[in-house]
């Protein structure tokens, strides 16, 4: 079979692999799109400390396909199912996965491949209702897509890659009063006006922060997501909450140490949320019915369809920023 194997920093190879065998419980999957996340970029860029080649197929991890063997009683061939390859070797014609790591979707939509991504927005944007301490009765009232209510307060979602623009989406599901979305790229700030944003701020300008303050009628925001990964990006959610806002980290570090403002943050008593996630069995169904019904409109980021033999030039895009490059699918 065909996979994808990143041989050395900003270079990725086709190559013939074998296909993967599954043990008991496991099954296999006939990939049909799968889609380049930003946490995949670093292993293409060596941002991180890597021996090369990485193994086949891997970082893919945004996946959907066709059960094609199983040994599982709980999925059967021919399902279709979004789900996450075991050791993320999703760029590749077959996957091994196990029943935990997927869901059933109604149709092979390449949108649906978009679900993963937003199963872990959800799961972010679920910590925002809970309670400090994790009450497992009272916390449940949090999946209920009812109490998603954020009427009347300001959002800024810095970075509108694809996970800042479905955080864009998800803020206008949840009625949100101001949307702001914050980037270096007006392509991607043009697609946040279209996917929820009602206010957009390109970072490049230095007085970012005094817009955020006009925007908000002085009162800056109650909340802000930081989605890029970077500790400037974090110390720039700082500045854009009011005293007391939370400030969301979403970003995949990039780094083991970041350079903190901590008196900003602990003067102005600002709370602080890590997410990474999700859960897998409740939280992809519920991305998976806003993208079947319409709630948030998938299609809206999808930049480009190509080949899974095209995806060199897939991660040259993405990283050098070309071509108005948001989300990459790859037909496998």
């Amino acid at each position: 079979m065909k996979s994808a194997v990143i041989t050395k920093p900003s270079n990725i190879e086709i190559m013939d692999t074998p296909k993967p065998q599954i043990e008991e419980g496991q099954i296999l999957v006939k990939s049909q799109t799968v889609s380049i996340c930003g946490s995949d970029t670093p292993y293409f860029l060596h941002e991180r400390p890597l021996q090369y080649p990485l193994p086949e197929g891997f970082p893919g991890h945004e996946c959907i396909g066709i059960v094609a063997e199983t040994r599982s009683n709980l999925f059967k061939e021919g399902d279709k199912v979004l789900s996450i390859p075991n050791g993320d070797r999703g760029f590749a014609e077959y996957f091994s996965s196990h029943p935990s790591r997927t869901v059933k979707i109604p149709s092979l939509d390449d949108k649906f491949v978009i679900a993963q991504p937003l199963g872990t927005v959800i799961h972010a944007c679920r910590k925002l209702f809970q309670s400090i301490l994790p009450d497992p009765e009272m916390d449940k009232t949090s999946l209920e897509r009812d109490n998603w209510n954020l009427s009347g307060k300001n959002v800024a979602i810095v970075g509108q890659g694809s996970i800042g623009l479905l955080f864009t989406a998800m803020m206008k599901l949840m009625n949100a009063k101001n949307i702001i979305g914050i980037d270096l790229m007006d392509y991607r700030l043009d697609v946040a006006k279209k996917i929820g944003a009602n206010h957009v701020i390109n970072r490049s300008q230095d007085n970012f922060a005094d817009i955020m303050r006009e925007i908000t009628g002085g009162s800056m925001a109650d909340l802000a997501i930081e989605a890029v990964g970077k500790d400037s990006t974090v110390n720039d959610c700082f500045r854009l909450v009011k005293r007391s806002g939370v400030v969301l980290a979403f970003g995949v570090p990039r780094k083991s140490v970041y350079e903190f403002d901590f008196p900003d943050f602990f003067n102005r008593e600002i709370k602080l949320i890590g997410s990474l996630g999700p859960d897998i069995q409740s939280e992809f169904p519920i991305a998976v019915e806003l993208i079947a019904d319409n709630s948030i409109d998938a299609q809206k980021l999808i930049s480009h369809r190509m080949a899974l033999d095209d995806i060199q030039k897939a991660f040259e895009l993405v990283t050098e920023r070309k071509d108005g490059a948001v989300k990459i699918l790859l037909k496998t």
